[in-house]
């Protein structure tokens, strides 16, 4: 089990590096705006820390007399579903604009989370879109994101 756990922690620095390095292609800001990359970046780096605590956990637990088999660890897994999700997110904003995605992952997000009402689900796919809009566009001053494929922004303002 302690060779599994640090096997998880080393997949999750190694998804923490590549996320650093696919945040650090975001352009620069212009100046007077907000770096676009700071929130990919920020998840990122939190990942990392993630790994470092849960390698660091093993390694520990590794070391001590008498470890005991653990239930198994969902952690690690769901961790690596929700980096896929955002590498796919993520990418589907040069596709689709921002809208269609965000309007898909919210609730596959809050679902993995653990919600499970089907309003609050629905709800979500428009309120979740409408507060990072409010959020990123408006108060921070970050332009959204145009899809080459389809924007809905576009489709719907004509």
């Amino acid at each position: 089990m302690a060779i599994r756990n640090i096997s998880e922690a080393l997949v999750l620095a190694l998804l923490s590096t590549v996320a650093i390095w696919g945040a650090l292609q975001v352009p620069e800001a212009s100046p007077g705006e907000t770096w676009a990359g700071i929130v990919p970046f920020g998840a990122a780096l939190a990942l990392g820390a993630i790994a470092v605590i849960s390698l660091l956990g093993a390694l520990r637990r590794a070391n001590t007399a008498g470890d005991t088999p653990s239930t198994g660890n969902r952690g690690a897994r769901d961790v690596i579903i929700l980096f896929i999700i955002a590498v796919l997110y993520q990418q589907s904003f040069s596709w689709f604009g921002y809208l269609l995605p965000t309007a898909i992952v919210a609730p596959v997000a809050l679902y993995m989370f653990g919600v499970r009402s089907p309003l609050g689900l629905a709800l979500s796919v428009v309120l979740c879109p409408l507060a990072f809009h409010v959020i990123f566009f408006m108060l921070l001053g970050v332009y959204p994101p145009y899809g080459e494929v389809f924007d809905l922004n576009e489709f719907i303002q004509g």
